[in-house]
């Protein structure tokens, strides 16, 4: 008994700097990042291992980005001092049986949150909700446009997504106008699914992401 309640202290924080991460992460993703980059950018600046200099310059452009990342660099830092001080408060004071104890609790603690963050029905449901909360505060406005790379004369490659408040879901390519607008729609990313050079019949779904190609300017007034 005088295990657990020790323990619970640094479980506790350990939970606390989970849920950071997975905010940031979120908050990340909302600003046009890709979710995998956006979940290694807030690991590598919560623990301070640092990230390359290309995903850097990603970072620096945005100023929510920069807001989020030194944030994470500041809680990384006290996160650090509170799990030492949590160590020499929860170690040392009893027989090293006790101590076995508590290092196997902590250690199943972070096994059940690793096995119930990699559930991916959890893990999508855990995303909805914070991002849900996210846009609701307006931390952040959902970024629905990411220019991929831009052409001379205007042209280029762009991913627009779909939200809640687009027009276009539930209307077919034809119904939404990109063809009238020049604008080739070269995929469509659902979920986890990805339906490639759709057809003008092919609805619109909300969250789906179309790659497009055509004048910037255009694509830009779907977002």
């Amino acid at each position: 008994m005088e295990g657990i309640s020790t323990v619970i202290p640094m479980t506790i924080i350990v939970l606390i700097f989970f849920f950071i991460v997975r905010v940031a992460t979120i908050i990340l993703k909302l600003t046009g990042m890709d979710e995998r980059t956006a979940w290694f950018q807030s690991i590598s600046a919560f623990t301070g291992t640092g990230f390359t200099t290309k995903e850097a310059e990603t970072i620096l452009e945005d100023r929510i980005r920069r807001k989020t990342i030194v944030i994470l660099m500041v809680l990384g830092k006290v996160g650090v001092v509170s799990v030492i001080g949590g160590l020499f408060v929860s170690f040392g004071k009893g027989h090293v049986y006790n101590d076995l104890i508590k290092t196997a609790i902590i250690l199943a603690f972070i096994f059940i949150l690793y096995r119930i963050v990699a559930f991916r029905r959890f893990s999508q449901a855990l995303n909805r909700f914070i991002e849900k909360k996210v846009v609701a505060e307006r931390l952040v406005g959902q970024k629905t446009l990411e220019e991929l790379f831009h052409l001379p004369k205007g042209y280029g490659l762009a991913q627009l997504t779909i939200t809640a408040e687009s027009r276009e879901q539930e209307l077919t390519l034809a119904q939404a106008g990109f063809i009238q607008k020049d604008i080739l729609v070269l995929s469509i990313e659902r979920k986890h699914k990805l339906i490639s050079f759709p057809h003008a019949s092919d609805a619109i779904k909300q969250g789906d992401k179309l790659l497009c190609y055509g004048l910037i300017k255009n694509i830009r007034s779907y977002a």
